[in-house]
């Protein structure tokens, strides 16, 4: 079965290069088309779903999204490119959809497509979509993550999760509401939640700052709003006083 690919960038050479890696690389994408402003993007989209659209996010003085947001229902699976823009990317990371930092190589495009096209669960793909959509217009209102496993696809508020316990290459996450269990590992999650008053108070753990209710008079715990008790490292102590004083 022939994939089709829509390509979206207003760089006439940077859409050429994505062309050709595409041909070079995947035989499977038969169809490819090329689009170059929101505009476009709206009538390519009005005339065929694609398969695959690979998109940079700014497009002139506007925004992709502007278009795709208009197709609430779109089954096209997206690799998003950007250059700039810090809360996109953690956007993008907390939805756990697809996107490349430019500039970027052909091995990662060819490995970020490859994975792309092998994402086949419809139903959760929309929710990421979702996630996306809600953190880039988020302001005051909670952020959500996206947190995967072999059964379900979790969107979580982030100030409901209570805190997040490593088990080797696994992540427990102890949510106000739920309990999830995610194939990444603790790094994966400090470096994503840090801007969101997570600390690693612990190798073994991650804590919401805003959770916690009471700290052990040794110092060597926390108690959260959930009563549950989180150790603390010796080293992390004068740390985690410092954040919480």
């Amino acid at each position: 079965m022939s994939i089709s690919c829509l390509i979206i960038e207003d760089n006439p050479k940077a859409n050429e290069r994505i062309g050709e890696i595409v041909r070079s690389n995947f035989s499977a994408i038969g169809d490819i088309r090329s689009v170059f402003s929101v505009l476009e993007t709206e009538q390519a989209l009005t005339h065929q779903l694609p398969d695959l659209i690979i998109s940079d996010i700014h497009l002139g003085e506007e925004k992709v999204f502007e278009a795709l947001q208009k197709f609430p229902g779109l089954p096209s699976k997206i690799i998003f490119t950007t250059s700039h823009g810090e809360h996109a990317v953690q956007a993008f990371k907390f939805s756990a959809l697809s996107y490349l930092l430019k500039p970027f190589s052909e091995e990662e495009l060819i490995s970020e497509i490859n994975k792309t096209i092998a994402i086949i669960n419809q139903e959760n793909y929309h929710k990421q979509m979702e996630v996306l959509f809600h953190n880039l217009n988020a302001q005051k209102q909670s952020q959500r993550i996206v947190l995967k496993n072999h059964d379900l696809i979790h969107v979580v508020e982030i100030d409901t999760i209570l805190y997040a316990q490593a088990d080797n290459n696994y992540t427990h996450f102890f949510c106000e509401d739920r309990k999830v269990l995610v194939s990444k590992s603790l790094k994966t999650f400090e470096e994503q939640l840090a801007p969101h008053n997570f600390f690693r108070c612990h190798h073994s753990y991650l804590i919401n700052l805003q959770k916690v209710k009471a700290l052990h008079k040794s110092g060597d715990a926390v108690i959260l709003s959930d009563d549950s008790s989180v150790p603390v490292a010796s080293s992390k102590k004068k740390i985690l006083y410092s954040l919480i004083g």
